[in-house]
């Protein structure tokens, strides 16, 4: 999981096994959010050659909704997107 020892939850992207899906976990650090909701997830359609292009939807959560999102995935076989295949784009 990237830089989850400095955060203590997850900060990178996954994409789903067929590879139409890509769910991008991050921090935001300014947040005002009265529940602690410092975490976003983003999920963004993919393109044919593997790279999220089409944003879908976002939703905020805590560390411990995030962590338990990025887990659930990855037992479902979603596997960690290399960032530098996103930044190409």
């Amino acid at each position: 999981m990237a830089k989850l020892e400095s955060l203590e939850g997850p900060i990178g992207w996954l994409i789903d096994p067929h590879t139409k899906w890509a769910i991008h976990f991050d921090f935001k650090k300014d947040s005002n959010d009265d529940i602690g909701a410092n975490f976003t997830i983003d999920m963004w359609g993919v393109d044919p050659n593997g790279k999220p292009m089409l944003f879908k939807s976002r939703r905020k959560a805590t560390k411990e909704d995030s962590l338990k999102t990025w887990k659930q995935l990855i037992s479902s076989n979603w596997t960690e997107l290399d960032s530098n295949k996103i930044k190409s784009a």
